[in-house]
């Protein structure tokens, strides 16, 4: 019995090694008639990737934790480096946002933009490329994928991908990004001092006022007007005695007595 499994395990590894010799052999052939270079895998399309000693990089100035609220334009800044001897003539730059778990899956195509700028030896140029999600998208993370196309002078066309991450595309209704919330704090801490600065004004002139009504309370005596300034014929005869001195009261007379 035992001999029985032995010969059967034997058969059974003997099919598996002839399986896998003919899969290696069918993969071969079709290697061969495809006339594919399994070494060039910088090749796309029949384009290189990238060219040698070209630096780029990409910031997003108002979304600078990549979060994206859907229907808003989008400004992506990109850097574009060239460090070698020749000249390249940067063509355009697309961008597409595609599934984050499948980026051969396109979710959205943005339009492309057409630069045709000459980029020389051991210069750098900064490109601004605009994109805007659309406003009826769903609110989840995506796949972003922006690209530069550019040509060297003999006429090779290079594709580098200058940024290929996730990113948040939000609700415009709940979206808020850092410099926003930023901007925003500034602008309160700005009115809370203009408003603390008005309040000390006010408080100090109060004050001030208050003193001075003070010291002119407190210096101010009244004094009774002087004869000089009272206008005897507007006053009736019986009052004017009340504000003229009495003169020396003359001698009595007294009548001779008869």
């Amino acid at each position: 019995m035992k001999l029985i499994f032995f010969i059967l395990g034997l058969l059974l590894l003997t099919v598996v090694i002839a399986s896998d010799a003919e899969t290696d052999d069918v993969a071969d052939a079709t290697a061969e008639d495809s006339g594919v270079d399994e070494e060039d895998d910088d090749m796309i399309d029949g384009m290189r990737t990238a060219a040698e000693r070209v630096s780029t990089s990409c910031i997003f100035p108002s979304h600078l934790i990549n979060k994206f609220p859907a229907g808003d334009e989008v400004e992506a800044l990109i850097g574009f480096e060239n460090n070698n001897d020749n000249d390249f003539h940067v063509e355009f730059v697309v961008g597409y946002l595609t599934s984050p778990s499948d980026r051969s899956y396109f979710i959205q195509n943005f339009t492309g933009k057409l630069y045709n700028l000459p980029v020389r030896a051991e210069e750098e140029i900064c490109l601004v490329y605009r994109f805007k999600p659309d406003p009826n998208i769903e609110p989840r993370d995506y796949g972003l994928v922006l690209q530069v196309f550019y040509n060297s002078t003999d006429s090779e066309t290079f594709l580098s991908t200058v940024f290929n991450s996730t990113v948040d595309v939000m609700d415009p209704a709940t979206a808020l990004d850092a410099k926003s919330v930023f901007l925003y704090c500034i602008i309160l801490g700005l009115l809370a001092l203009a408003g603390f600065g008005i309040f000390r004004s006010i408080q100090r002139r109060t004050r001030k006022s208050r003193r001075n009504a003070g010291k002119s309370t407190s210096s101010t005596t009244e004094e009774a007007p002087s004869n000089k300034d009272i206008d005897w014929d507007y006053i009736s005869t019986s009052h004017k005695s009340f504000g003229r001195k009495p003169a020396s009261s003359p001698q009595r007379r007294t009548s001779p007595r008869r």
